[in-house]
């Protein structure tokens, strides 16, 4: 049965008696992972959810509360602690949060941490790679490597007084976050994006790339959405990489100044370069004022542009000439960026 419309006064309301709470009781963590629950109301979250440390330190509450505001109607338990258990359970489109997936006994090797991990990033046709999002609680440790590729909330002790943990639990604050997911599932996919943050969400959704720049990626559009319903959740840094806020802002500086009248054509007003089949060819002058503005940078340097876009194998320089090689634009030699016509699409 499809939930009753939720209006934006009383998702403000919900997210007071529900969220805030929650805000308060895990500070380090709640911000991303909000974050992560706007993503997953839009697209697949790229990377596993995996909430660590000792018992009685609030990991099976934080689950409940993630259920509660993904639209999970009911914990799930497994049958029995394996990965044929867990893929049984997913569902493409739905979020899939389970409680103890990696106690400390456990003899599953590796561990039941690594084996999800493994999973969704092997293969695209795993019911795990569908899910809206993965969630996983345990009192395993995950290993360096995985840190850096997974979105993780280590818990090991209570911050906030009882009564927060309190009020988390009580029914309203339940139904309050459950009316907060019906708006967002109303208003995430109808909230339109700027050309930078359309790149971002590229970025989040591409298998090929690294999972962290990803998840990062992914943390950024879901501030973002929430930021778009005035449900603010304090950012105490850019989630977007160095070299991902200057892709992002390139491709928004492109496509601002071709409808705006540039043009990769030649022969009019304000060529900002040109293209052939294989290669966008681009006037770095014309075009580095509009990636500062994009980026919220005027120091921005040409050179900082072009090293990003190459690392990232969107610029291909020139092994005699460097990153900007000479082309006949409008008859003239000029220096351009040879670039992927991929910033533009």
């Amino acid at each position: 049965m499809d939930a009753d419309p939720v209006s934006t006064t009383q998702a403000r309301t919900a997210w007071h008696v529900g969220v805030d709470p929650l805000l308060t009781a895990f500070p380090t963590h709640a911000g991303d992972i909000l974050r992560a629950i706007a993503f997953a109301h839009r697209a697949h979250f790229p990377v596993p959810v995996f909430i660590t440390g000792r018992t009685g330190a609030g990991k099976t509450t934080l689950a409940r509360v993630i259920g509660d505001l993904t639209g999970q109607v009911e914990p799930f338990e497994l049958p029995q602690l394996s990965l044929l258990s867990i893929r049984k359970a997913a569902r493409a489109g739905e979020p899939l949060i389970v409680d103890d997936a990696a106690p400390a006994g456990a003899h599953a090797r590796p561990s039941m941490f690594t084996q999800i991990q493994g999973e969704i990033y092997s293969s695209r046709n795993s019911p795990l790679h569908a899910a809206s999002i993965i969630v996983a609680t345990g009192e395993q440790k995950i290993d360096e490597l995985s840190q850096g590729r997974v979105l993780l909330a280590r818990i090991n002790r209570r911050r906030a007084p009882i009564e927060i943990y309190q009020q988390l639990h009580d029914a309203a604050a339940a139904a309050s976050r459950r009316s907060v997911h019906t708006y967002l599932q109303a208003q995430i996919p109808h909230i339109s994006l700027s050309n930078a943050d359309n790149a971002a969400a590229r970025i989040a959704l591409s298998d090929h790339l690294d999972h962290g720049r990803r998840r990062d990626a992914a943390l950024h559009i879901g501030h973002v959405l929430l930021r778009n319903l005035d449900l603010n959740v304090e950012s105490p840094r850019p989630h977007l990489s160095a070299d991902d806020q200057i892709i992002t802002a390139t491709h928004a500086a492109l496509l601002y100044a071709l409808d705006n009248g540039a043009t990769l054509t030649g022969s009019t007003d304000w060529t900002i370069g040109r293209r052939d089949d294989d290669y966008l060819y681009v006037i770095p002058g014309e075009i580095i004022t509009f990636i500062r503005a994009e980026s919220g940078n005027p120091d921005l340097s040409t050179t900082a542009v072009a090293a990003a876009l190459e690392r990232n194998h969107m610029l291909y320089p020139s092994r005699t000439q460097g990153r900007s090689i000479p082309r006949s634009i409008n008859g003239t030699l000029t220096r351009v960026w040879r670039l992927t016509p991929g910033l533009i699409a």
